[in-house]
């Protein structure tokens, strides 16, 4: 697995799509336990993508990172950033981001 370094240490964006993060919760319903992927800007708290899923799968995640990408309004560079779990440092996630 590939982990990349932290680039937000000091880093504080200055606008909209400069920074990324991404994370998964569980959500609890009557159906049982489902998995909610997220991506959101930093500087705004916009969420940019998302995935809902019955399992925590890096083809999920995937999803929401794709949804972020097809969101995007500026075509700059950006940092993204996550908690370097399982699903983001997979090599489905690496060869997508």
């Amino acid at each position: 697995m590939r982990k990349h370094p932290n680039l937000l240490r000091e880093y504080t964006p200055t606008a909209a799509e400069e920074v990324f993060v991404s994370d998964i919760t569980y959500v609890q319903s009557a159906q049982g336990v489902h998995y909610l992927s997220l991506a959101n800007d930093v500087y705004n708290r916009k969420i940019m993508g998302y995935g809902l899923s019955n399992e925590i799968k890096a083809t999920d995640v995937v999803k929401a990172l794709e949804m972020t990408i097809k969101q995007r309004i500026y075509k700059r560079n950006a940092i993204h950033h996550s908690d370097r779990g399982l699903q983001y440092c997979s090599e489905v996630y690496q060869m997508r981001n």
